[in-house]
């Protein structure tokens, strides 16, 4: 049972952590955005996503998947703030799935191509539940009911300098933790790939070969990482929160567990656009803080490491049916049979 727990506990902190630095990232139409998992990388492109998993023998383990496809979620992605609700959900959904599935394969706790048991599902579905009200716990709500606590103790009233407390203590929250997990050596481990998952973005974005060489020449950091996503949340949030006005605890807590989905897809629609004129002052002024977090969320791959975002990404752009730039490298890998998505 402490082995057990202890495993659960370790599945926990790589999800929150890998939660809030690349989980939710946007992504422009025909763009490829993914996630670092553990000894792993998934790529996501327009229709299918690509895995790649380093096993305890050395080896490179593939699989691409087909991303939901049904007629709810296609009218759903074609509206304007629903679609940011369907692709937040839908990616935390899978990236958490795969990300437990990495931990089980890297480690050698997982056979290869056989499914988890029922009970081993209905942990990981427990622990994605509890770790995702923790993280709207410690980094939303929290801040705010502090934040009026610590105004009410000295006796002031004004909601503006409530809500830019919020904010400072929601930033400074997020970079506290980050900082903290990164000491770890696992989810360093896990924030290296990271940086070789956006090294190899860049590569494939700018019609670059995907090869080490190549990807040692971008940096580890990305404009559309889910660390911009967060800041942009997170000033929206201030923004939209302030309209309703001072509140009590109860109604803190309510109103913010209701109203994140509101703000995360408000956020992406201004990520959408800020997307489209990145190269404007105003727009690189808003992708800057998001660039600043990622010296702590990634960190400098090594060639092994590219490897391995090379064949996610390859994987990916095959199953959408495209094939990788000319001169690109194929790290040898094999077949990583996936286990069918459940729920």
């Amino acid at each position: 049972m402490r082995r057990r727990c202890g495993v659960v506990a370790r599945r926990a902190s790589h999800l929150i952590a890998l939660a809030l630095a690349a989980v939710a990232a946007p992504t422009r139409t025909l763009a490829y955005g993914g996630q670092a998992l553990v000894d792993g990388i998934l790529m996501r492109g327009p229709a299918h996503i690509g895995v790649a998993i380093r096993v305890p023998d050395g080896s490179i383990l593939t699989t691409s998947e087909q991303l939901p496809n049904g007629r709810v979620r296609r009218i759903a992605a074609r509206l304007p703030i629903a679609r940011g609700v369907v692709i937040l959900v839908e990616t935390l959904i899978l990236g958490s799935r795969w990300l437990m599935r990495s931990a089980e394969i890297s480690s050698g706790q997982s056979t290869i191509g056989v499914p988890s048991s029922r009970s081993d599902r209905a942990i990981s579905g427990v622990t994605v539940v509890l770790t995702f009200a923790f993280v709207i716990a410690l980094f939303n709500i929290v801040p705010a009911l502090g934040a009026s606590f610590a105004l009410g103790v000295v006796g002031i009233e004004s909601l503006f300098a409530e809500r830019a407390l919020d904010g400072v203590l929601q930033i400074g929250v997020l970079l506290v933790y980050l900082s903290l997990a990164g000491r770890s050596r696992d989810i360093d481990r896990t924030y290296r790939y990271h940086g070789a998952e956006h090294r190899a973005i860049h590569a494939l974005e700018n019609g670059g070969a995907l090869t080490r060489a190549e990807l040692a020449r971008w940096p580890t950091a990305h404009p559309r990482c889910g660390t911009e996503f967060l800041v942009v949340v997170i000033l929206v949030s201030l923004v939209s929160f302030s309209l309703l006005g001072r509140l009590d605890a109860l109604a803190t807590v309510v109103s913010r567990v209701i109203g994140i989905p509101l703000v995360a897809g408000v956020s992406y629609e201004i990520l959408r656009l800020l997307g489209k004129y990145r190269t404007n002052p105003i727009a690189r002024a808003f992708a800057a803080p998001g660039l600043a977090v990622q010296r702590i969320t990634t960190r400098k791959p090594d060639d092994e490491m590219h490897d391995v975002a090379i064949a996610a990404l390859t994987v990916a752009v095959e199953a959408d049916g495209g094939s990788a730039p000319a001169g690109s490298e194929r790290p040898a890998w094999g077949s990583l049979t996936a286990e069918a998505p459940h729920g």
